[in-house]
């Protein structure tokens, strides 16, 4: 017979998520885990560091080349980005 105060496991580790506030550091890992899909394995082989602050997406680059290309893909990238995150997580990416 079950209790009437238990829970599931995952209705307990949403509840701490949100206790916690932990949901937008969540997202921000999804968002940077959804790069190399976002983006491609050439481009993300170029990908020296990756992060996100002040809701702005921080990309350092090996290539100009590539650099250049994403310069000019930006609002797309965004886009596909965010929707990957789950949300408005970023809005706009920094090119080094």
């Amino acid at each position: 017979m079950k209790k009437q105060n238990t829970i599931t496991m995952g209705t307990a580790i949403s509840l701490w998520i949100e206790e916690m506030k932990l949901q937008g550091k969540l997202s921000e890992t999804r968002l940077i885990s959804a790069w190399d899909k976002v983006v491609g394995r050439y481009i993300a082989s170029k990908t020296r560091e990756i992060y996100i602050k002040n809701h702005k997406l921080v990309v350092r680059l090996d290539s100009s080349v590539v650099r250049n290309e994403l310069a000019n893909a930006k609002p797309l990238l965004v886009a596909r980005l965010n929707a990957e995150g789950g949300g408005d997580i970023i809005d706009d990416i920094l090119l080094w």
